[in-house]
């Protein structure tokens, strides 16, 4: 786990008893003994304070001691292809995990989680997402099911380990004409069959294409989104809480315990308030 997100849990937790603390000391009309949980409060606001701004960085990741001096090159094309895929994924990451819904031109629903989607425009809004096959060059049902009917929705998914397990049973090799939905677990919304309950949030998409890679066998698709479910009220400029892969094959919460705005890609810095 991150180790800044485990203190700042600590500490609010902390934080958390000594107000119920001071509540209940008040009640029994016992105030004047509150001044010592007050000031433990106020020291450990000050900690969080000092976390999350970066102050504290150095208690939790050791200074770099070197650079690139003394790096070494690995030629790519000379790894297996697990090493290659432990590698990309371990440094091309987090990366948030999606779950696919789709459907076949019969009805019959399909689930599947993928790492490999990301926006590459907003206007229009354009996603694309790099589909896979098997050893006997059948393509995942998600892009086949995309080609038919030319709809999916991208779920992110809640950070809990039980989000965790049911993701992962999504991934089991299924018979044809079976559904990831009874493995999971997971209830369709009464507005969309497509829609998983459980999510934090989805994007609707619209199929426009899909192209090959060079010299590879997966296919690039390319996705409009065409809708948004949400309940937040306003836009998540901070991020959502949600599943990501960090790492090669695992999953995490998304990395959320700090953070610092970018501004020079505006050309002229906004109002950063």
């Amino acid at each position: 786990m991150d180790r800044k997100a485990v203190v700042l849990d600590y500490l609010g937790r902390c934080n958390t008893y000594a107000e119920e603390s001071i509540v209940r000391k008040t009640e029994r009309g016992e105030a004047l003994e509150t001044e010592s949980w007050k000031s433990y409060i106020e020291f450990n606001n000050h900690a969080i304070e000092e976390i999350n701004n970066g102050t504290l960085d150095h208690w939790f990741t050791p200074l770099p001691t070197k650079g690139m001096g003394d790096a070494h090159r690995i030629d790519v094309e000379e790894l297996e292809h697990a090493q290659r895929a432990g590698w990309l994924s371990g440094l091309l990451s987090p990366r948030p995990l999606v779950l696919a819904s789709t459907q076949d031109e019969n009805g019959n629903k399909n689930l599947a989680p993928y790492t490999s989607v990301m926006a590459v425009s907003t206007g229009p809004p354009l996603l694309i997402a790099s589909f896979s096959c098997n050893r006997e060059g059948r393509y995942r049902d998600t892009l086949h099911n995309l080609r038919s009917t030319k709809k999916a929705i991208l779920h992110f998914m809640p950070s809990s380990v039980a989000a965790v397990h049911a993701v992962d049973e999504t991934a089991s090799p299924l018979p044809e004409g079976e559904s990831e939905w009874n493995l999971a677990g997971f209830t369709p919304h009464p507005l969309d069959p497509l829609l998983i309950n459980e999510a934090v949030a989805a994007l609707e998409v619209e199929f426009l294409e899909d192209r090959p890679l060079p010299d590879a066998v997966a296919r690039l698709a390319v996705l409009r989104v065409t809708g948004l479910w949400t309940t937040e009220q306003t836009m998540p400029a901070n991020g959502l809480d949600i599943l990501c892969q960090h790492g090669h094959d695992r999953l995490t919460p998304a990395p959320n315990s700090w953070g610092k705005k970018v501004l020079n890609h505006y050309g002229s810095k906004p109002d950063s308030s």
